[in-house]
């Protein structure tokens, strides 16, 4: 239906004391005001068992008219009415409710006059008025319909007044309890209407949420992936790239060293692959199968100085414990960065891993006596940053210590709380 005129747009949100239902669009799978597929067919239904009523009933020589009235009703309801049945429309304006009632009452309060029998159509015809106009020009219509009548039946001397004062009285009662009825009902449909709408609001925030906590998670394992695959595969291939190298420039002047690195390159990938395999069974970081993590910090400190040529010492001082697979693989890949940057940036003629098992926590540090770097400057690359998120991850802390010429030292600390859980 067509928007009514400026002047006639009143928004009232009283239930029960406005033309216009409030600015709610919910789906007509639930629409409060749409009775169903059935309800055009009933109401036609009973307006033709009115017209066939009114041609057996009353008067005689006023059947047919009564009956021509009844069939004009029928015509105004699904010309007029039916469209503002539609969810997607809002209550008439105030002058196209008072029109729309007028539309009703030409017919209907003549066939009444004329058969009073035809009162029974308000069963029907009473919730088209409060589903089409609202209860505050419905009620007035109805007042109408059910006090004329008697009225004007005492005026023309049809009944005595005592009768009709009963009638006047009866009918005003059920107006009355229209009404209050209609109001209640009204208030129940709006508040059913504003808690759907805020349903479906928490349905979709509900739907973005997921959304979010999903692209959310899948960055956070991309981040964790990615940092799994630079302390491990990526420092590997790295190795075995400088090792490569080392080989050619060796092949011919000193075999022997080369078979040494191509034994150390070998190694090496197999320790990736298994690595890479451990990650895929597990689908998460974990150690390799077999190793502990006193044995594979000896193990990786012993590869590289056998890389380097550099002595390289693993000691671990304390009663072990047994620790989280999380924490485990957090020191093991903050020992493979720390060594990993002994052997691209240091220089270095030793290096030292000492795991300590303490009564305040666990720490692991990786120093050196390379040519160090100012740690105050910014760093480009990826290795710092995954250390210190990798601790931040267990609840410990990262501290580094190094300036030109003093070499390196990495220390993590795991405090007791969090290394016992």
């Amino acid at each position: 239906m067509t928007d009514p005129d400026p002047e006639d747009d009143e928004d009232t949100t009283a239930p029960g004391a406005g033309v216009r239902r409030r600015e709610i669009r919910p789906s007509s799978e639930w629409h409060a005001w749409d009775l169903g597929r059935w309800w055009h067919p009933t109401f036609t239904v009973a307006m033709l068992a009115m017209i066939a009523l009114a041609l057996i009933s009353g008067p005689e020589r006023w059947r047919w008219v009564t009956a021509a009235l009844m069939a004009t009703v029928l015509v105004v309801y699904h010309v007029f009415a039916r469209p503002t049945f539609s969810t997607d429309s809002d209550l008439p304006g105030h002058r196209r409710a008072l029109g729309l009632m007028l539309l009703f009452l030409l017919p209907t309060l003549p066939a009444f006059i004329l058969n009073p029998t035809m009162m029974v159509s308000l069963i029907a015809i009473a919730p088209v008025f409060f589903m089409t106009v609202g209860s505050m020009h419905a009620v007035p219509a109805l007042a109408v319909l059910l006090l004329f009548p008697a009225l004007l039946e005492g005026l023309a001397g049809g009944a005595d007044w005592r009768s009709v004062g009963i009638t006047l009285l009866a009918n005003g009662a059920i107006l009355g309890y229209a009404l209050w009825f209609s109001g209640w009902i009204e208030r129940i449909i709006y508040q059913s209407a504003e808690r759907f709408m805020l349903i479906e609001q928490l349905s979709r925030s509900r739907e973005e949420a997921t959304r979010l906590s999903e692209q959310a998670g899948a960055m956070t394992e991309r981040e964790r992936l990615a940092r799994e695959l630079h302390d491990t595969l990526a420092q590997g291939f790295t190795s075995i790239i400088a090792l490569a190298q080392a080989v050619e420039s060796e092949l011919d002047t000193d075999p022997a060293t080369a078979r040494r690195h191509l034994a150390l390159m070998r190694e090496t990938a197999a320790e990736n692959l298994a690595e890479a395999r451990a990650m895929v069974a597990a689908r998460r970081a974990v150690m390799v199968e077999g190793d502990d993590l006193d044995g594979a910090l000896s193990r990786i400190g012993e590869r590289l100085g056998r890389e380097l040529g550099i002595e390289v010492t693993a000691t671990v001082t304390g009663s072990p414990e047994d620790l989280s697979n999380d924490l485990g693989v957090c020191l093991l890949r903050t020992a493979q960065e720390a060594l990993a940057n002994v052997r691209k940036h240091a220089g270095a003629d030793s290096a030292r891993v000492a795991l300590a098992y303490t009564d305040v926590g666990v720490s692991l540090t990786v120093s050196d006596d390379g040519t160090g770097f100012d740690a105050s400057s910014p760093s480009d690359g990826n290795g710092l940053a995954n250390m210190r998120h990798r601790a931040e991850a267990v609840g410990g802390t990262l501290d580094l210590d190094s300036s030109p010429g003093q070499g390196t030292t990495v220390r993590l600390t795991i405090p007791r709380d969090e290394a016992e859980e």
